[in-house]
């Protein structure tokens, strides 16, 4: 017999299907939604969403270095960089504009009568609110929260920009001095990835 092998978009497709024909069968059947949800549908998701955490750092740090590595002169470097910071700039732009024009548009919420929906306690989140209003914000919070004090902290929080400053002047240090060093970390990183 022939090995069946589906894409991964085949994969994503299906799994979709499968989602949206679970969720309409749950819904008319509110007797079973709960035990499933409660007891299988949110510890999978739960442990999907850790996975997915567990992932990011390693593969945001490799990547990274492998980039670096690859490109190897400071100089290119440099302008790779530009070119990174634009094309984020001028995507998170369209996807801004996309965004608020398909609101504008579709206008999503309206037709709900916000009488009729249930009232949700805030109050656990006062104590954040508080938190957050206390840490200055601006310009200079922004810029200050990138400086990691700890990496190894950062790490462990998942804190991505701070890690991503924090291999940039380092792996800069390490080009500029060394040549064909780092070329040779990235091609180690590369082959174990």
């Amino acid at each position: 017999m022939k090995n069946l092998k589906v894409s991964l978009a085949w994969q994503i497709l299906l799994a979709m299907v499968l989602g949206i024909l679970l969720g309409s069968y749950l819904h008319y059947h509110s007797d079973s939604r709960e035990w499933l949800i409660a007891n299988l549908l949110s510890p999978a998701g739960d442990i999907f969403i850790h996975l997915i955490k567990m992932i990011v750092v390693p593969i945001v740090i490799s990547t990274l270095i492998v980039g670096i590595a690859g490109v190897g002169d400071a100089k290119q470097l440099g302008r790779i960089g530009a070119k990174t910071i634009l094309y984020f700039e001028l995507i998170t732009t369209v996807a801004i504009i996309l965004g608020i024009t398909l609101a504008n548009l579709f206008q999503p919420g309206s037709g709900i009568d916000m009488s009729q929906l249930a009232t949700v306690d805030i109050s656990k989140y006062q104590n954040t609110t508080a938190e957050v209003q206390s840490h200055a914000h601006g310009l200079m919070g922004t810029i200050l929260s990138l400086v990691p004090t700890n990496i190894i902290a950062s790490m462990a929080k998942g804190d991505m920009l701070p890690i991503i400053f924090f291999l940039g002047p380092v792996w800069a240090g390490v080009i500029i001095p060394a040549g064909n060093a780092p070329r040779t970390a990235g091609d180690g990183i590369s082959f174990h990835l």
